[in-house]
């Protein structure tokens, strides 16, 4: 196997110069840097990461941590942190949980193994000792979406409560006065708050109303189908139905253009 000490010796520099060259970590003349990246060529030299991060606590890797790849919400997401991560000179570790909270704590396990030097977390939810699993190790953290507040950790929220606010007003404006509701699983602090915010909406804009209809999913398009399908076996369905993210309105829309809205009714769906 070609080392370092291989390429030092083809270039006819000191291993420290062609550590400094392949890490960027001091001035080296162009004419020696062309040495050293001409030998690594020739003799095909590639560095142990793994290795190296053993030496110097780095890996140059950002762990990024999703819950759903197939959601159409996370590969731009993805994408722009891949593109920034790597003009700065970092690689990125895509970890998909799929909502599964076993894996996703071997995939926390794995990334304090693989020794990230960061990582951004886009999953519904976690469990709090895996999050300080990664603060105790000192790597940094940004949490999108979702977030514990007594945790010193970078939090990138969206605001639903005005989102879902803003959705029921201009349905009222609509005409629309029995609004059904598609959330997520409860058990989830993110669908709770979104499904929380739904029930405040109702109250301030419909006033004085029974009980809404609130039907729940998993946030995925087949959720949003079956979720559909329990609102349209309701004797006097709602005349409107608002689902908590895109994917669920997919789903919920097939189901109408399938089955047709409930019976004398005409469907409105927003998300």
């Amino acid at each position: 196997m070609v080392t370092i000490k291989d390429v030092a010796a083809r270039a006819g520099v000191s291993t420290s110069t062609v550590s400094h060259v392949i890490n960027n970590t001091r001035f080296v003349s162009e004419e020696t840097r062309a040495k050293v990246l001409e030998a690594i060529q020739e003799l095909n030299y590639y560095q142990n990461a793994q290795a190296k991060a053993l030496v110097t606590g780095r890996s140059r890797t950002i762990g990024l941590i999703v819950s759903d790849i197939t959601n159409p919400f996370f590969p731009e997401l993805v994408r722009g942190a891949e593109r920034n991560a790597t003009q700065q000179g970092y690689d990125v570790f895509l970890c998909n949980t799929d909502y599964d909270p076993e894996r996703t704590s071997s995939l926390v396990r794995r990334l304090i193994e693989q020794k990230v030097d960061g990582a951004i977390i886009m999953t519904t939810e976690m469990e709090y000792s895996l999050l300080t699993s990664l603060t105790a190790k000192k790597i940094p953290v940004v949490l999108l979406d979702w977030g514990i507040t007594d945790l010193l950790v970078s939090n990138i929220k969206e605001n639903f409560e005005s989102g879902i606010e803003e959705a029921i007003s201009h349905l009222v404006e609509l005409g629309h006065r029995n609004i059904a509701f598609i959330g997520g699983p409860l058990k989830l602090k993110t669908a709770k708050t979104r499904k929380d915010a739904f029930v405040a909406s109702i109250k301030k804009y419909v006033g004085s109303v029974e009980e809404p209809v609130i039907a729940e999913g998993d946030f995925r398009t087949e959720g949003g189908a079956l979720a559909l399908s329990k609102i349209l076996s309701l004797p006097d369905g709602p005349t409107a139905v608002l689902a908590s993210n895109d994917l669920m309105a997919i789903g919920a829309m097939r189901k109408i253009k399938e089955t047709g809205p409930w019976e004398g009714g005409q469907a409105s769906i927003s998300t």
